[in-house]
């Protein structure tokens, strides 16, 4: 029985050897996820006429005469709003 153990861990850690990539560590995959999360921003369509942008699945979305499509960071370095004050979800720093 206690041989089976010994195998079992030995063949488990020959796995979790291989399975990161060499090179990385464990902060190194973290800081890559945390980078990821970091860089999500939801395109928006911004009315130029009111200076309201729109997130997507609203019915104003791309419908307004005026307007265009952009992310929504850059939407509200412009100075533009969200409509009814609610913001679409971006990591807008």
């Amino acid at each position: 029985m206690m041989r089976h153990f010994r195998f079992v861990a030995a063949v488990l850690a020959v796995l979790c050897t291989l399975s990161a990539p060499s090179g990385y560590t464990r902060k190194a995959l973290a800081s890559g996820t945390q980078e990821q999360s970091q860089r999500k921003e939801v395109k928006v369509w911004v009315n130029t006429h009111s200076g309201v942008y729109h997130c997507p699945g609203t019915r104003r979305y791309g419908a307004t005469k005026e307007g265009k499509y952009m992310g929504e960071c850059d939407a509200q370095k412009a100075g533009y709003r969200p409509a009814y004050g609610k913001a679409c979800g971006s990591d807008c720093r």
